[in-house]
């Protein structure tokens, strides 16, 4: 039950609703799928003025194909992103991560992977994973439009660079790149859990190996080696560990205490190591 009043508004173009959330001066909140939102604003953590309902606008729900890009909006749910052959086809590392997100029907079909982006948990598959990928945020507000760097965008545990006064509107994936092999791992206490540590991993050639940890600092640990070719399986070790040794600040919650995620880093960065060295000549 939410105790507290609030307004509530349902624009009907991107114009109004950053106009209407430009209004409240850091008081609004943009209401997604509604997963982390609602909950929060029942246990009273959340007292907005005013609620910006998203639902109508039609755009933050498709997923496009923009040359080399594959653009996302930032209403689109887990399930959709599941269901789409172009997401399957061209960003692999992320379908393989959308698999692994924990829920069922009720969450998948009302959750958002931009939703979940801003709402910057540490311990969540997605900011990882859209580091690896090398994403952009596309913002919104009064002042207009900015595109941000997923190694830009998460500051640290739930703080990103997100203004009060922005909406996510897209995430900018190009899909030429870090396509060719990919791997995303994980470790979690049970399949209704958080995740505890994940590692994504991604080879272009010509570009070299990105792996990005996630999960087990405030902020993901992007690791980047520059290649022609795929180092050799005989580097997973090292390579794991230079990964892990990048971790500044543990993050420890519940689930896991301090010291856990230190200690399990390089051995999960290494099975994604190993998924994409699998298989190459």
């Amino acid at each position: 039950m939410i105790r507290t009043a609030f307004a509530y508004e349902r624009p009907d173009t991107i114009e109004a609703a950053v106009r209407l959330l430009a209004a409240t001066e850091g008081s609004g909140r943009v209401l997604g799928g509604g997963s982390v939102l609602v909950p929060a604003m029942s246990a009273g953590e959340e007292q907005p003025s005013l609620i910006v309902d998203v639902s109508r606008l039609a755009g933050l729900r498709t997923i496009r194909e923009n040359g080399t890009n594959v653009e996302i909006g930032a209403g689109v749910t887990y399930a959709a992103l599941e269901a789409s052959s172009v997401v399957t086809d061209r960003l692999p590392l992320l379908a393989a991560m959308v698999r692994e997100v924990t829920g069922g029907p009720g969450l998948w079909n009302l959750a958002t992977l931009g939703g979940a982006a801003c709402r910057a948990n540490p311990a969540s598959d997605g900011p990882g994973c859209l580091v690896a990928l090398a994403a952009g945020f596309r913002l919104q507000s009064v002042r207009g439009v900015r595109i941000v760097a997923a190694e830009r965008f998460f500051h640290g545990a739930y703080e990103t660079e997100r203004a009060e006064d922005e909406i996510l509107t897209d995430l900018i994936l190009p899909a030429a790149s870090w396509t060719t092999r990919t791997a995303y791992v994980k470790v979690k206490h049970a399949a209704s859990s958080w995740p505890i540590v994940t590692a994504s991993c991604a080879f272009a050639p010509g570009k070299g190996v990105r792996l990005c940890i996630g999960a087990a600092s405030p902020v993901p640990i992007l690791t980047e080696w520059a290649a022609t070719e795929w180092p050799g399986a005989d580097r997973v070790h090292e390579m794991a560990q230079q990964a892990a040794a990048a971790m500044v600040t543990e993050w420890a919650d519940e689930l896991a205490g301090p010291g856990y995620r230190r200690a399990i880093a390089a051995t999960v960065a290494a099975r994604a190591i190993r998924a994409v060295t699998e298989g190459m000549a």
